[in-house]
């Protein structure tokens, strides 16, 4: 580590511990915990997590939701007894963010406790918007998890010089605490227009500007939204000028855009000196991708898996792709029909956020396929390790055999001709895709990728192909891999 890192990390220590010694603030414990138990046998973490999930049963039965959930699967009055918690909460469905959203806010709400509760709305995978109440302990864990994501990810938590570039459906950068304002001031410029000085929120705003800009070194930049490949271009051009300004040690930005980035003529020009890792959102982008990420920037790669609703849930370190789950704070299962899989085995991720006792998320189903990675990681880590294979929309199921977005983005990134791509159901046994050439100037080899995209499927299927300029994103500024058709796709019969 340089003397300038160094020092900037030894600041940020002595300021974090002073701001834990004068105020409320806890965070700083909490990830020095977290990182000591993920190295723990799993039983000894076994106490804490139990005892989490046990206080989260007894505060979601304040809310008519859960006590309607208990009652569906003939459990009244078992919250309160959470001597086998990990056992109840197994007998329970799980739920996804209509159900939530439809008894907002009466029915999943807790009694307000003088929680310091805030209130914001999240898009998640989807794109469907949903309001999330936090009180100030999640607040806390949502900080904690940031610091150890970036522990696990980089070897340093504190001092670090970071850009992000989250989609433009993020109201929140995703898996972190904290609005897009990353100066002084216009934070209190805003404050003092909308008379917010003096109130606890505007509080929560100075801690958070406090993290970013203090404790961690770190810049949001405007999401790479453009319609046309000229607008693209554009916006590559002033983001890598933003980026080398601030000479960043780390970007984490949507898989699309770190690629675009990478292999775009600027990045050859204008690469930062600093700069040593690049993280993707979501945890969605493919191995492939990834690879030619490293190849162009020649800096390392690092998953990360988060969701606006929940924070930071799982992150890699720098022996595999598998993501280790950040166990102290959530847990992670993998079902097929509302039962578990064997490691290896996909299936859909359902998340029990252990620590948001003001709206418990309780099985929650957060829209993304994925598979529990077997054996213990080389880092001696002994946390679950997730893999996240693609949004559950862009999955296609044939009876027991899945196609995930990720099986698809591994074909086609691991042609270097390809920049952006979209595989589109048109009818029940015929799909087309599209392919934008990449920015590095080469043509992708369309013929190549229709041969083993069919050989993906388990029934014979017809691709047809469309080479566009570009593939603009979703309304909800992020992009797919795969558009399924409303039905689910059950049979593709004919070749």
């Amino acid at each position: 580590m340089a003397s300038a890192d160094r020092f900037r990390t030894a600041f940020a220590r002595v300021c974090l511990q002073a701001v834990e010694a004068l105020g409320r603030t806890r965070f700083f414990r909490l990830y020095r915990d977290m990182r000591k138990r993920a190295f723990l046998p799993p039983d000894l973490r076994s106490q804490t997590r139990s005892k989490r999930l046990g206080d989260l049963f007894r505060r979601g039965d304040e809310t008519s939701f859960f006590g309607e959930r208990l009652s569906n699967a003939g459990l009244n009055g078992m919250a309160t007894r959470t001597e086998d918690a990990f056992g109840l909460l197994k007998r329970l469905d799980p739920i996804g963010k209509k159900e939530i959203a439809v008894r907002f806010p009466d029915g999943v709400i807790t009694r307000d406790r003088a929680e310091r509760r805030s209130y914001r709305k999240t898009s998640g995978t989807t794109g469907d918007r949903m309001t999330v109440v936090t009180n100030f302990e999640r607040r806390e864990s949502g900080r904690a998890s940031s610091m150890y994501s970036l522990d696990v990810a980089t070897g340093r938590s504190l001092g670090l010089s970071l850009v992000d570039i989250p989609p433009n459906a993020c109201n929140t950068v995703c898996g972190l605490e904290g609005p897009p304002i990353t100066t002084w001031v216009e934070l209190f410029s805003r404050g003092i227009k909308n008379r917010e000085l003096l109130t606890s929120s505007f509080r929560s705003e100075i801690h958070g500007m406090f993290e970013r800009r203090v404790l961690l070194h770190q810049d949001i930049l405007p999401p790479l939204d453009a319609r046309s490949q000229e607008g693209l271009a554009s916006q590559i051009e002033s983001s890598w000028k933003a980026i080398g300004d601030i000479n960043p040690e780390v970007i984490r930005a949507f898989p699309q855009y770190l690629l675009w980035l990478a292999e775009s003529d600027c990045a050859r020009n204008r690469k930062p000196t600093a700069l040593r890792f690049a993280m993707p959102y979501g945890g969605l982008g493919s191995d492939s991708l990834f690879a030619r990420v490293r190849n162009a920037l020649g800096i390392e790669t690092r998953n990360s898996y988060g969701t606006s609703e929940l924070g930071s849930i799982a992150i890699s370190c720098n022996n595999s792709g598998a993501m280790h789950v950040i166990e102290d704070l959530f847990e992670v299962e993998v079902l097929r029909d509302g039962k578990p899989v064997a490691d290896g085995q996909i299936g859909e991720i359902v998340v029990t956020d252990l620590t948001n006792t003001a709206m418990p998320l309780i099985r929650y189903r957060v829209g993304d396929s994925g598979r529990f990675v077997q054996g213990q990681c080389q880092c001696g880590r002994t946390t679950k390790r997730v893999e996240i294979l693609g949004r559950m929309q862009e999955t296609i199921r044939q009876g027991d055999h899945w196609i995930t977005a990720r099986d698809i983005a591994e074909i086609a990134y691991s042609d270097r001709g390809v920049g952006n791509f979209r595989i589109d159901q048109i009818g029940s046994n015929q799909f087309e895709m599209q392919i934008a050439p990449s920015l590095s100037g080469k043509q992708p080899e369309v013929e190549s990728i229709k041969e083993q995209l069919v050989n993906l499927f388990s029934e014979p299927v017809r691709i047809t192909h469309r080479v566009v300029p570009y593939i603009p994103p979703e309304p909800n500024g992020k992009f797919l891999t795969c558009r399924l058709r409303a039905q689910r796709v059950e049979r593709l019969k004919t070749l």
